[in-house]
């Protein structure tokens, strides 16, 4: 579910529990009498006791000062968390390529996104059923990891930072984005629940245009261009792209090819909400405690879900924004607006939905496993009658305050990826981006850029807008 507004969070002072508590429980050195959990437990215990530090700049204040087109404070903000808590580390280094592009530095944003690739491609896979990381505390210790949609749109917009460039990789980097895509599709074939296929036309797209500026692959390039129309049906130019490059024609005699490619709006971002348990998510939790407590105790007893109605969600949220698609004019002369080649925000939503019962169901297993953690730590003080009763329900609502949803996210993609082809005479030209409102009207001034169009060649241009147009590049 997607909601159009824009949320800010501040976090307050986590609960106190008594600190005697705390020190009864390690002169009697718990840690070792309970397990792993209950040491948790202790070190929750006293981080809430003693408070902890927040940091003084976040990662929020960051995407505002993008969305201004403040680049140069975005750059410096998220250099600094780029290199800070390993938590934050990577969701702040994929922004910070996204703010390098902008900047129109694409080389330093195509070797950070190429460090990413790697990175991403070197963790192991989640194991869903057995997450002991997550279960003991919450699921943002878990490795930050992009989602399947992200990872072929990661390999796309390195595409894009190489075309904004010198197109040297381009292709190479379309072919990746498309393996990846083709992989991913044949792990939703395989797996006993598939997910839903979320596929992305803009590495084809960027392939097609490519292959036709060979001026000899044109049926590499409709077969490039039937894919983008089988994916994204509502992108009407395809039927044009396909129609071209079955005749083999580039471009009228004496004339190149502009590309505008506008990352239009704000992206899709992460926020806590609180989510109701639902049965399928019961049944999943029952089947990760069953899991665990086979692991530890090798019994088959049923594990004893807690009446747990609702529990803390990432949510995703799009901010609002009034525009809707780029306007591009040559001569005075309207060309056309931008179309939607990719709907970020839509493949998010559709993300979140799909993993959400498992998003639930270690929210309940949490609940179970740290509640029986309280309960045989406090057996190990000694506590009886009132005295465990106390500890018990101020542990539990400490432990419990100090969890929160996972909401790290590559924040700083666009809501949607647009493109518009146009043919212009050969020559330099001056072109004007105007952003256009939803109601199609204008309400800014436009950027003029200056183009140089040569005979039978492709050239582009990359328009960042996430409320207006805050950069285009080169």
């Amino acid at each position: 579910m997607i909601v159009q507004r824009r949320v800010f969070f501040r976090g307050g002072p986590p609960r106190r529990p008594a600190r005697p508590l705390v020190t009864a429980g390690l002169a009697r050195d718990p840690i070792r009498s309970t397990g792993p959990l209950a040491a948790v437990l202790i070190v929750v215990l006293l981080l809430v006791a003693t408070g902890c530090r927040s940091s003084k700049i976040s990662i929020g204040q960051a995407r505002d000062a993008f969305a201004l087109g403040d680049l140069e404070s975005a750059d410096k903000l998220l250099s600094e968390l780029a290199e800070g808590p390993k938590r934050t580390r990577h969701p702040s280094r994929l922004d910070l390529a996204m703010v390098e592009l902008a900047r129109g530095d694409v080389s330093a944003a195509e070797s950070r996104m190429r460090e990413l690739r790697d990175h991403f491609d070197a963790l192991p896979d989640t194991a869903p059923v057995i997450d002991a990381a997550s279960l003991a505390v919450d699921d943002r210790v878990r490795p930050f990891q992009l989602a399947g949609y992200e990872q072929v749109l990661l390999r796309s917009m390195l595409a894009i930072c190489s075309l904004a460039g010198d197109a040297t990789d381009a292709e190479a980097y379309c072919l990746q984005a498309q393996a990846r895509q083709a992989e991913l599709n044949r792990q939703a074939e395989d797996a006993d629940s598939p997910p839903p296929k979320q596929q992305l036309a803009l590495a084809p797209y960027l392939q097609g245009t490519l292959r036709e500026a060979t001026h000899q692959n044109y049926d590499d390039a409709e077969r490039a261009f039937r894919l983008v129309s089988s994916i994204q049906p509502e992108f009407a130019p395809a039927a044009g792209d396909i129609e071209r490059a079955n005749r083999g024609a580039h471009s009228a005699a004496g004339h190149g090819v502009l590309y505008v490619f506008a990352m239009v709006g704000h992206g899709p971002r992460l926020v806590e909400t609180v989510a109701p348990t639902t049965t399928t998510s019961l049944q999943i939790a029952s089947t990760l405690l069953r899991s665990v407590h086979n692991h530890e105790q090798g019994e088959d007893d049923e594990p004893v879900l807690p009446n747990v109605v609702s529990v803390k969600v990432p949510q995703v949220e799009i901010p609002p924004s009034e525009l809707a698609a780029i306007g591009v004019s040559f001569g005075g002369q309207l060309l056309g607006a931008t179309q939607t080649i990719t709907d970020i925000g839509q493949l998010a939503a559709e993300k979140v939905e799909a993993e959400m019962p498992w998003t639930i169901a270690r929210a309940v297993a949490r609940r179970v496993l740290k509640e029986a953690s309280v309960v045989a730590t406090a057996q190990s003080l000694g506590l009886t009658g009132n005295a465990a009763a106390a500890f018990e329900f101020a542990a539990i609502n400490a432990w419990s305050a100090t969890e929160q949803a996972d909401t790290r996210c590559w924040g700083l993609l666009p809501r949607e990826i647009q493109v518009l082809r146009a043919e212009l005479p050969v020559g330099t030209h001056e072109i004007q981006l105007s952003p256009l409102a939803f109601t199609g009207q204008s309400f800014a001034p436009p950027q003029r850029r200056s183009v140089t169009i040569e005979d039978g060649r492709n050239h582009y241009v990359v328009v960042i807008a996430p409320e207006q147009i805050v950069s285009v590049v080169p």
